[in-house]
């Protein structure tokens, strides 16, 4: 699946998922990218800092994450029904994108939750 002009979240400059979102502040923190939470507040899906998406969430940095979390209806789900539920997407646009210093799209999150 090709990246979409655009994204719903955020077009974050960088080469990599390390260099879009740098992990700052004495020792690495790793922090997840993004998560999607039940309407308790926990976390069923996460980014991790390096791009990788974990449903079931494994190894969670609780709710701290470089771009935000993001609250879901379902207590459980696909990696599509997940994003399908916490991202109201008609045109079905990626949801992250990492934009290189010449304009293209070189790592992204799409609106099935895969990360490419």
């Amino acid at each position: 699946m090709a990246a979409t002009a655009t994204s719903m979240l955020t077009q974050q400059a960088g080469s990599s998922w390390a260099t879009a979102f740098p992990q700052v502040g004495g020792p690495t923190q790793n922090l997840d990218i993004m998560q999607i939470i039940d309407e308790g507040g926990n976390v069923l899906l996460n980014v991790d800092y390096a791009g990788a998406v974990h449903n079931p969430a494994s190894a969670s940095t609780g709710n701290n994450t470089r771009v935000g979390q993001f609250q879901t209806r379902l207590s459980s789900g696909t990696t599509a029904q997940l994003f399908a539920d916490a991202f109201s997407n008609p045109s079905n646009l990626d949801i992250l994108q990492i934009i290189n210093v010449g304009g293209s799209i070189v790592k992204y999150i799409d609106y099935l939750g895969v990360s490419h």
